[in-house]
């Protein structure tokens, strides 16, 4: 791997930092008192394809790769990890498409979720479950050329912005194996509770998801009728980016903890200097520096792996 950053990549990183920084940070305290995300901050991400820097072009992507996506969540979170959590939220939904939807689907579902027109979601947990897709209680039941769905999924993100649901349910015709449908979130009888209280990222919105008689059509069945029953191996897919993009959100929110802490010790003084003068905060921020440096490349080596088809899901 290339240690070095290319233009296009210190070009990505480069306007994720402007854009953080000049129209994310000054919503903050809003995001935090009204615990929305901001839609006006929608389209400006789209202008900068934010949703759609590592899929082909024919979709409508960037055509770039995972390298230049994490360093984009990175930077964002850097300001606001629920901005950064909002954006790797809707790759798990367009990446559930990408990676094992048909080619109608692909190009029917990926333009919309590639320019935030429709903001994706990614919906597996329920009350009981956890993991553990035995424990599914959502179901889904073919009636001709439609699913009916009921259930209830808690702790969604972006489940109340409109868009589409990569839903995961127990299809009852295949023995109660896991199947991927994707719905759309006006479907009548899908709705959100309230949002959920959380200690903080209270810019990016999670809301429980009822589903009462849900009705689609069969074709919005995620690969089709082949995929029927594979609906755990897509998860573990899609989640292994997750956690990817989960990884560049913690070193951006890490960046930002020794940017404060390195101004901090430049500016608190203690008899008569800067605290930063002493070896024992050396220290402590040389450590805090090799760790954050180690846990960046560390992420940019798994997210260059993935964009080279390498599997990264962990044994």
């Amino acid at each position: 791997m290339e240690f070095s950053l290319s233009e296009q990549q210190q070009m990505f990183k480069t306007s994720a930092r402007e854009f953080a920084e000049s129209e994310v940070a000054p919503l903050v305290d809003q995001m935090e008192s009204e615990k929305r995300t901001p839609r006006e901050l929608i389209p400006k991400m789209r202008e900068l394809g934010f949703y759609a820097i590592q899929y082909a072009e024919e979709y409508g992507g960037v055509g770039a790769s995972y390298l230049e996506y994490v360093m984009v969540l990175e930077e964002l979170s850097r300001v606001y990890c629920s901005i950064g959590g909002h954006i790797s939220v809707n790759n798990l939904c367009a990446g559930t498409v990408r990676d094992f939807g048909t080619e109608d689907q692909k190009q029917k579902y990926l333009p919309e979720l590639l320019t935030g027109e429709a903001i994706g979601s990614f919906a597996f947990t329920e009350p009981d479950t956890g993991t553990d897709p035995r424990a599914l209680r959502t179901t889904a039941v073919r009636e001709g050329d439609e699913w009916v769905i009921n259930g209830e999924k808690i702790f969604i993100t972006n489940s109340t912005l409109p868009g589409y649901i990569a839903l995961f349910c127990k299809d009852v015709e295949m023995e109660d194996k896991t199947t991927t449908i994707l719905v759309p979130k006006d479907t009548p009888g899908y709705s959100t509770g309230k949002l959920v209280a959380k200690m903080g990222m209270h810019g990016m919105e999670v809301a429980d998801v009822l589903l009462e008689d849900v009705r689609v059509p069969f074709e919005n069945t995620v690969g089709g009728e082949e995929c029927r029953g594979k609906g755990f191996k897509i998860l573990t897919t899609e989640i292994a980016v997750g956690k990817l993009g989960i990884s560049a959100q913690c070193v951006g929110m890490a960046q930002a903890a020794l940017d404060l802490s390195t101004k901090y010790a430049k500016d608190r003084e203690q008899q008569g200097k800067p605290i930063a003068r002493f070896q024992t905060i050396q220290w402590l921020i040389g450590e805090m520096s090799a760790e954050i440096a180690a846990a960046r490349y560390l992420t940019y080596a798994t997210a260059w792996a993935r964009s080279n088809g390498q599997n990264i899901l962990s044994d």
